[in-house]
């Protein structure tokens, strides 16, 4: 039990340092910092072609830059590149920007909500395709590369279904209707009035049927609606808007489109999140989310919070976290909004046979976040593969070892006792 309280304690002083860090001038970047951009990708059917309009975005938070103190204030100087090549083939079309940003605030200079967008459009025939997006910081010389595979081969033929997507408004033109634009987290506010769901594909001409089911997290029916249409082209664009009383129920949704002409059917999915005060966005299921708190709570608060009703688990959930929110006058929680995003980060970067937040490195991330420094050492012919992750402001350092060459990394120092939960 000392460990676990001393985790407790440990986790406490980290996040309350993390917090306090972003508000110093002066401190440290971490090197993994320029990756934590926004690159997302949508594809569209194209209205004079059989191509494939794929809409591409990069959306640069302002912390993810490093900013310089000058005359006028801060100023930070980056390049971001999209490019597009086939996966077995030569490059199809690149999109560079450069671009400078000045702020005479310095809270502003590390904003996560304070971005800029950068959009470009390729039209591309059916087949595979690796899209990439680089940022490079001009002042750190630091850079971030993230790729996306497109398996564009799935929509060869007449009847086509792309992936849908949630419609946002904002000034300007991105590649649908004057000030729309592609929702990016599929995320929406407690105050929502209009979800919509865009959504095309390829069929021929004539009648058609878009059938549409909205599940909750329990896979519990919500809402379904069947729309039926008919087309003159080759192609169908539709908006297809779900009801508020819908939208708002729980903290997400699946949304299924089957698109039905004659015998033929096509299917796609996207998910529905709702931002709702006093809980992170990253969090998308209260119970999963006190679950992923089993590093933090003591015992008789894990029994409360794990055995509470539905009903009442929200509540418990909200009251522990805003009795940890260190600036409780800001809409923010800054705590809760840094453990659940090293929940999700350790999801996406350290799977196994086990949800990524259960292993080992999941376990360090999550109470300790980045390391200060990382080593790492691989030896395919002894099969020896190790990380030791250096923690200099706790005057700590954490080794790993994978011992099959999978991936599995275990904790091997210091010595933990195994989880039997």
């Amino acid at each position: 039990m000392k460990h676990y309280y001393k985790s407790i304690i440990l986790i406490s002083l980290a996040l309350s340092n993390l917090i306090i860090a972003q508000r110093r001038p002066n401190n440290s970047r971490n090197r993994e910092i320029i990756r934590q951009y926004g690159f997302t990708v949508f594809s569209v059917a194209d209205e004079n072609s059989d191509s494939i309009r794929v809409l591409s975005y990069v959306s640069i938070p302002n912390h993810v830059l490093q900013f310089v103190k000058t005359t006028n204030g801060f100023e930070a100087e980056y390049e971001t590149t999209i490019s597009l090549k086939r996966k077995k083939g030569k490059q199809v079309g690149r999109k560079n920007w450069s671009n400078t940003l000045v702020t005479d605030d310095y809270l502003e200079s590390t904003s996560k909500k304070t971005m800029t967008i950068h959009h470009h459009e390729f039209k591309v025939p059916a087949g595979d395709y690796i899209i990439s997006a680089e940022v490079l910081d001009k002042d750190s010389n630091d850079s971030g590369v993230r790729d996306k595979e497109l398996k564009y081969s799935e929509h060869k033929g007449d009847l086509a279904l792309y992936n849908p997507f949630f419609v946002d408004y904002l000034s300007g033109k991105w590649g649908l209707n004057e000030n729309e634009i592609p929702m990016f987290q599929n995320l929406i506010g407690e105050k929502v009035t209009r979800t919509s769901v865009f959504v095309s594909g390829k069929i021929k001409p004539g009648p058609y049927i878009l059938e549409v089911l909205v599940t909750n997290s329990k896979k519990k029916e919500i809402w379904k609606k069947s729309f039926q249409s008919k087309s003159e082209e080759s192609f169908f664009h539709q908006r297809i808007i779900i009801p508020e009383e819908v939208a708002k129920q729980g903290l997400r949704k699946k949304v299924d489109i089957v698109l039905i002409q004659g015998n033929a059917k096509r299917k796609e999915s996207v998910i529905l999140s709702v931002n709702r005060s006093g809980i992170s966005s990253s969090i998308n299921d209260i119970a999963q989310a006190v679950e992923n708190m089993r590093y933090i709570l003591h015992d008789d608060e894990w029994k409360k919070l794990s055995k509470a009703k539905n009903t009442d688990k929200e509540a418990l959930f909200i009251e522990y976290w805003s009795g940890r929110d260190p600036t409780p006058e800001t809409p923010d929680n800054e705590v809760m909004n840094e453990y659940f995003s090293r929940v999700y980060y350790s999801n996406v970067n350290f799977k196994s046979y086990m949800p990524g937040w259960k292993t080992d490195m999941g376990m360090i991330y999550i109470l300790f976040g980045p390391p200060d420094d990382l080593e790492i050492y691989n030896d395919p012919l002894s099969r020896i593969y190790s990380q030791r992750w250096h923690y200099y402001r706790i005057n700590k350092y954490f080794d790993f070892i994978d011992e099959n060459g999978f991936g599995d990394y275990r904790l091997s120092t210091p010595f933990f006792r195994g989880r039997s939960w």
